[in-house]
């Protein structure tokens, strides 16, 4: 997920205590179990979720003081593109601000990418377990039926191939529906500095619900939210998105008959 916004040697003693902090820290057997059909979902998607189209309803607004300063709100047809096993966003726009547009250079207060490409894949996949420490949330609140829980990056992983384009400082929250395993809802916070102001946070978070594409059901955002903190010296900035009327994109093709030999050029 990416969020960018208009203005980002030890002592032997040292070792075997890091290393009994990252014994504890391991998932219980409970939360592996789970973890992993997580991350089989995560797989599942990224495997098979064929090229669709969306409509796109979205927000941006820079506010300051709790006052809005500024907003543009943009309609637009979303496509997700399959290329192997890659994941490529685009958007037609329609609409900015109520009003017909072919504009693609959008100059939004803020602006996000990856709900659909990376959302999950970032943080709950098997290749990227080694990069954070998971724990159960019990004291969150979530709908029944569901289970919520934190992930935080390791330090001590940092380094690691697998995470080397994880944030330091990076938190997050997830909730998965009971029954089937599938993320409902993902939400990530990291440092996120605008010019000099290295005090801000940025937050971005995808809500998933179940979506039919040609008899197959996928889970698929239908609101993704971004947000960074107000600080003396930087204002706030919202992203809101809203997904809707999903559809299966497939190119089609004609075959036409063969010109007949009375359209030919005749020979002379």
């Amino acid at each position: 997920m990416r969020l960018s916004s208009a203005f980002a040697r030890k002592s032997p003693a040292c070792l075997i205590g890091c290393f009994a902090v990252a014994l504890a820290q391991q998932p219980t057997p409970a939360l592996d179990q789970l973890l992993s059909r997580v991350e089989a979902n995560t797989e599942q998607y990224k495997a098979t979720v064929p090229s669709f189209l969306c409509d796109e309803h979205i927000t941006s607004q820079e506010l300051r003081d709790g006052k809005l300063k500024h907003e543009t709100t943009i309609d637009a047809l979303f496509r997700v593109t399959r290329s192997g096993e890659t994941l490529e966003e685009s958007r037609e726009v329609k609409t900015i601000n109520g009003e017909p547009s072919s504009n693609k250079k959008l100059n939004m207060p803020i602006s996000f990418s990856g709900g659909f490409s990376g959302a999950l894949a970032k943080f709950l996949s098997a290749e990227r377990r080694e990069c954070f420490d998971y724990r159960s949330d019990p004291s969150a609140p979530v709908s029944p039926g569901t289970e919520a829980f934190t992930f935080t990056a390791r330090e001590a992983a940092a380094k690691q191939p697998a995470c080397s384009t994880i944030q330091p400082g990076t938190t997050g929250r997830f909730v998965v529906d009971s029954a089937s395993m599938q993320v409902v809802h993902i939400e990530r916070t990291v440092p996120n500095p605008i010019g000099r102001d290295q005090s801000v946070l940025g937050t971005a978070a995808v809500d998933f619900a179940p979506v039919n594409l040609n008899g197959k059901s996928f889970w698929l955002p239908s609101t993704v939210t971004a947000f960074t903190t107000e600080t003396p010296k930087t204002s706030a900035f919202r992203f809101t998105a809203k997904y809707n009327n999903y559809h299966r994109f497939a190119a089609s093709s004609t075959i036409l008959p063969t010109t007949s030999d009375s359209t030919q050029p005749q020979p002379r």
